[in-house]
């Protein structure tokens, strides 16, 4: 059987008995694409019927896709527990602004040709940044903005120092 086969079987054998509440650990590990969006229909079908669905992933896309309530797990303890939007109120509404200039930027990260700045204010930091820009004669070639996804939420938290 291939992977595919065996995930819908697994799936399939843990239906039988009409349960409740449902555990799946990493469902979608090893799934081609066309596996992974017909489970993850599956699994919002699943819950439409009002079922409780237990999952334990690596995936954060897939998490944030598919789960109302989550928790993130940190040396063995919950570091949070909650929805995303708790977690963004948390954390805070974080974005980065990757900007490409001809010359440097000052108090940046370098990621890939791009002067990474994080900022919880779009507005104010990229309009002080076109600003200074503009003061230094220095063009800017591109923009790219980009708000913080439970993966990076994720990272933050694991980073975090132990208390």
């Amino acid at each position: 059987m291939s992977t595919g086969q065996k995930r819908r079987l697994h799936l399939a054998l843990a239906l039988i008995g009409n349960p409740e509440i449902i555990f799946l650990d990493e469902p979608t590990a090893g799934l081609d694409v066309e596996g992974r969006v017909s489970l993850h229909a599956q699994i919002r079908k699943l819950k439409k019927q009002g079922k409780t669905i237990i999952m334990a992933s690596h995936d954060m896309a897939e998490v944030e896709n598919l789960c109302d309530r989550i928790a993130i797990l940190k040396d063995g303890k919950i570091a949070f527990m909650g929805t995303t939007t708790q977690l963004t109120s948390e954390m805070g509404e974080q974005c980065r602004i990757h900007i490409k200039t001809e010359k440097p930027l000052q108090n940046a990260d370098y990621e890939q040709e791009y002067w990474v700045f994080t900022s919880e204010n779009i507005e104010d930091t990229l309009s002080e940044l076109l600003k200074t820009c503009k003061q230094t004669q220095n063009k800017v070639l591109d923009i790219k903005i980009e708000k913080a996804t439970l993966e990076q939420r994720f990272m933050d938290i694991a980073r975090e120092d132990k208390s």
